[in-house]
């Protein structure tokens, strides 16, 4: 009796670990699908159409984990042409069983002001910069650039082994509530994992997402849509690592985003006026980091890792499924 319960508990325990394989193999299907399909239409990350087949690859993608920019783009809430999560839901075909997609930078860069003096009519600010990936510290390039009503202003240094790097910069001291400061990171190891962070001097805080209040600022297949009512719009940015541009005009609520080739998130800077009072607002292009679909707390969740490139850059991607019923 003893020998045939502890076959058959071996027995039990053997099913389910061939269960768990099973499963496991099946969700790692779906997932590199996802990723690697273009979805249907193959360009629905251009528009507000809505897909009927998921997928989040490029069109023209030339590698395997290449995602399209504005597919990506529509995960993200705070997008006009954000898919919801029934949108999804359907489009995937998955039933009942729970999705959830969290794309992150690959550096994860920490601003922090260490420093204020008052020079003449200007403010010098001192900010340690850290730099890590995967929670280790990593020496990296540092390209930052400061734009405050009419002041722009570019900074570069690096960051040591330690991950800790320091930039000093100098705003006139009547535009310091405006200012905002873009810091670009780029590894020495792989120049495409690059990331940026953005620091609010009206906040005195570094935003993990925009805080805009005035516009709603939403980029899609290279161009920068806004909300617009009784602002009156000054000066339009965009940064990469490399460079720095103009925004031009499309219309009163639409600007061209250029196509700079740069293995680099874009960061894009709208400065206006709303009444009397200056503003300047920001979003990125991808709208990374991002995390759409199911909560999985208090429930199984099968976490799929990947570094996937967007726009020749590379970032960490996510995707968790629910438990598969059986």
């Amino acid at each position: 009796m003893i020998a045939t319960a502890f076959l058959g508990s071996t027995m039990q325990a053997r099913i389910n670990s061939t269960e768990d394989l099973n499963k496991q193999s099946y969700l790692k299907a779906i997932a590199d699908y996802i990723i690697n399909s273009q979805g249907s239409p193959v360009d629905w990350g251009s528009s507000s159409t809505v897909p009927t087949g998921f997928g989040l690859a490029s069109s023209n993608a030339a590698y395997l984990y290449e995602l399209d920019v504005d597919k990506v783009c529509r995960l993200n809430s705070l997008n006009n042409c954000s898919l919801s999560y029934f949108d999804i839901a359907n489009s995937t075909g998955l039933g009942n069983l729970a999705l959830g997609i969290t794309v992150l930078q690959l550096i994860s860069i920490n601003i922090e002001l260490v420093d204020s003096q008052t020079i003449g009519n200007n403010v010098s600010y001192t900010f340690e910069v850290s730099t890590s990936e995967n929670s280790k510290p990593i020496s990296t390039s540092l390209h930052c650039y400061v734009a405050a009503d009419n002041h722009l202003d570019s900074i570069t240094n690096d960051t040591s082994s330690s991950g800790i790097g320091y930039v000093t910069v100098e705003i006139p001291s009547a535009s310091v509530e405006d200012a905002l400061l873009v810091v670009f990171a780029r590894a020495s190891f792989d120049q495409r994992a690059t990331s940026y962070a953005v620091y609010n001097f009206a906040s005195s805080a570094q935003e993990s997402t925009p805080s805009n209040t005035v516009l709603t600022l939403s980029p899609l297949d290279y161009k920068l849509n806004l909300s617009r009512d009784s602002v009156t719009i000054q000066k339009a940015y965009v940064f990469s690592y490399t460079y720095q541009s103009n925004l031009t005009t499309i219309s009163s609520t639409e600007y061209a985003i250029p196509r700079i080739i740069d293995k680099s998130s874009f960061v894009l800077v709208i400065c206006g006026l709303d009444g009397a009072e200056y503003f300047q607002e920001w979003v990125s292009y991808p709208q990374v980091p991002l995390s759409t679909g199911a909560n999985f707390e208090r429930s199984e969740q099968n976490i799929f890792s990947y570094l996937v490139t967007i726009k020749e850059a590379l970032y960490r991607m996510e995707l968790s499924f629910g438990d598969v019923i059986r």
